[in-house]
């Protein structure tokens, strides 16, 4: 290819660009043309600013434009009609699916921003059955933005156990502070201010901004992935570049204008009820016609996954530590890894060779100024978290000598048992005060 032609091929190329979306931040931006997203999609143009090298093969120039789509912060789209048509084919078969089929959820009840905020946090990594009675509970207790921004710390825990990843109730809170000194206590609607708020990403921020106020924003959650990914058969793992991106791309290309509350929440109920991980119900989708993956039997192959990480095991000893019938009980620090801000029994990790009574009577000695003697063990429990399988062998202890302190801890008290429940504390922890006590 001389000189002159491969100009005037770049040049066809930048000519047919003709609109631009900006990636999330968080993404690759990334859009290819391959396999069936070319059925849906079959012309994309992109603005690429380096230049091919004058001696490039023409499959070199492919390389480089490949290379470029997929790490640019812009991709362009231009539909072909007949992609367009698909298109408005798919968003009325999923809308006219989603007004028969929904569910009753009580977050819809009102399309009030606050509670959609409430419940798409507390969805994140958390089953709809779970959360539930969850949100009934928090929204009894936080009704609104000021009864959240003026609760305590361990209140919003408390609320909160049992769901898990507590970061989420700690930057619920945070953010419930910042909307009421920053946005006079009134969810802000746009992505950028969402964005602003603690504990909102590029889903969030997407999903609040569609189902509370409209706007044409894509969102892109676990159901969303798996639904696009069997949609158009797109291989690779949809947690990395290029895929994250195209798949983003892909969710605001799809999106129908003016219709993002509906759809997006049509698009998470598909994946959810019928778009399943296992045992999909295909013959219920509405978009089964369209789907690239029902077609060639290949359903269940996709998404595809990197490996998961493997189970690490640790082994831990806790102390039920009695004095004058009351236990004593420990408050994680505030920016301790795992259970911050949570109040809990004193525990320990073991090594592997170390005696659990013997480990145990010198933590507790170091992190509250307490000498204990450890008795016998009284249960096992096994609790996991995230990647952790975490073995707890608890122990009945005496307390000897010494006054609490909160050395290694924010704070430490002598609880009555039955005022076990009020505190926040974490399901193993929890589970020790209810089982062995």
């Amino acid at each position: 290819m001389d000189n002159g032609t491969e100009r005037e091929a770049i040049q066809r190329i930048r000519g047919r660009t003709t609109q631009y979306v900006e990636a999330s931040t968080t993404t690759s931006g990334a859009l290819c043309s391959y396999g069936s997203v070319a059925a849906f999609f079959p012309t994309f143009a992109v603005n690429f600013s380096p230049r091919p090298s004058a001696r490039a093969r023409p499959q070199a120039i492919v390389k480089n434009m490949t290379t470029e789509l997929l790490t640019s912060p812009y991709t362009a789209i231009e539909p072909e009609p007949l992609g367009q048509s698909q298109r408005e084919g798919v968003a009325r078969a999923l809308l006219d699916w989603y007004a028969r089929e929904r569910r009753q959820l009580p977050w819809r009840l009102h399309g009030d921003p606050y509670s959609i905020w409430i419940s798409e946090i507390m969805l994140q990594q958390t089953q709809v059955a779970t959360v539930i009675g969850y949100y009934e509970r928090w929204m009894k207790r936080f009704p609104n933005v000021a009864a959240l921004a003026a609760a305590e710390t361990e209140d919003v825990l408390h609320a909160w156990q049992g769901l898990g990843y507590y970061s989420r109730a700690r930057n619920l809170r945070e953010a419930a502070r910042k909307i009421v000194a920053s946005f006079a206590g009134r969810l802000p609607e746009s992505i950028e201010e969402l964005r602003s708020l603690p504990g909102i990403g590029p889903y969030s921020a997407g999903a609040i901004a569609s189902i509370a106020f409209g706007a044409d924003e894509p969102v892109v959650d676990g159901n969303v992935v798996r639904v696009l990914t069997r949609l158009f058969c797109l291989a690779g793992d949809p947690k990395r570049a290029p895929l994250h991106g195209q798949i983003w791309a892909l969710a605001r290309a799809l999106l129908p204008s003016g219709r993002a509350s509906d759809y997006n929440q049509a698009l998470m109920e598909l994946g959810a009820t019928c778009c399943t991980p296992r045992a999909p119900r295909c013959s219920l989708c509405p978009i089964s016609p369209h789907c690239a993956a029902l077609k060639q039997d290949r359903v269940q192959e996709f998404p595809h996954s990197a490996p998961r990480p493997p189970v690490l095991p640790e082994r831990r000893a806790a102390a039920v530590v009695v004095r004058r019938g009351r236990v004593l009980v420990v408050q994680a620090p505030a920016r301790a890894p795992r259970w911050a801000g949570m109040w809990q029994f004193p525990d320990v990790e073991l090594g592997a060779d170390e005696a659990p009574s013997t480990r145990l009577e010198a933590s507790v000695k170091s992190s509250t100024g307490i000498t204990i003697a450890a008795g016998a063990s009284i249960g096992n429990l096994r609790h996991q978290v995230t990647r952790f399988r975490i073995d707890i062998e608890v122990y009945a202890c005496r307390a000897q000598t010494g006054r609490a302190r909160a050395i290694d801890y924010d704070a430490v008290c002598w609880s009555p048992p039955e005022e076990l429940p009020r505190l926040a504390m974490p399901a193993a922890h929890r589970k020790i005060a209810r089982e062995m006590l």
